[in-house]
């Protein structure tokens, strides 16, 4: 009975996040709005206190700045978001998670999400400074940092069986929501690290993976990956502001 609590709390909540998702908004925009607040609201019980959820845009310090995205998940404790009365914006260093939410994945609507996640690539994160060892050595850090990409749809027009191997070339999780749909997680094959010291070996590695298809307790397996996942690709990163500054001149 022990070992079953954490499987009920997530399929609790996986059942209240299907029939929330199914209820019928009049407008489109108040439609997506309304799923973006349902699946934040999910994140919200599941992310680690030094995490924080917004949505907006990111930008890097050569004024690069993504496509805007439904959820960003950025690590707060490194960096506030800055934004104005119009939008938010965070600097690519910070974050850890994007996430485009869809009432209905379709061909088109995934092709769209797929290129809006992927705007993120021309980003440069310019990690920088020097770390003082304990023999009082200098250390640089640089580093290439890739946030997860995931994509949360409430339901889709594909078939039970859709393979979704060709679309997950740069995607990390498709979850629908939908009952009897599935959980489709990108793992990496022999490496726990998603911080490269270039883009040439990020994508070496985003090269070698495997699928894994879940159909039972998809919410309790979306969480979990996340949670491995945010443990690893953000750690302990060092911001050079002065690049921001530079790059706003």
């Amino acid at each position: 009975m022990t070992r079953k609590i954490l499987k009920n709390i997530f399929d609790n909540l996986e059942q209240s996040l299907f029939n929330d998702m199914n209820i019928r908004i009049e407008h489109n925009l108040e439609d997506g709005k309304y799923r973006e607040y349902l699946v934040k609201n999910v994140l919200e019980k599941i992310i680690p206190s030094k995490c924080s959820i917004t949505n907006g845009f990111i930008i890097d310090s050569d004024n690069n700045i993504s496509d805007e995205m439904d959820i960003i998940i950025y690590d707060k404790n490194y960096v506030p978001p800055f934004f104005d009365e119009t939008y938010t914006v965070v600097p690519i260093e910070a974050v850890i998670v994007v996430i485009q939410v869809k009432t209905t994945l379709t061909a088109s609507t995934l092709k769209d999400s797929i290129t809006n996640l992927n705007s993120i690539d021309k980003l440069n994160a310019k990690t920088g400074g020097k770390i003082i060892s304990v023999k009082g050595d200098l250390i640089e850090e640089k580093r290439y940092i890739c946030p997860y990409k995931v994509i949360v749809a409430s339901k889709t027009d594909y078939v039970d069986e859709h393979d979704f191997a060709s679309d997950m070339k740069n995607i990390d999780i498709i979850y629908i929501v939908e009952k009897n749909k599935s959980l489709t997680v990108k793992h990496k094959k022999n490496t726990k690290a998603v911080v490269c010291e270039n883009k040439e070996e990020l994508r070496k590695n985003q090269s070698n993976y495997e699928l894994e298809v879940i159909k039972e307790s998809r919410l309790a397996f979306f969480a979990l990956n996340l949670l491995e996942k945010m443990k690893l690709i953000n750690n302990s990163i060092i911001i050079n502001y002065e690049e921001y500054i530079k790059g706003a001149k």
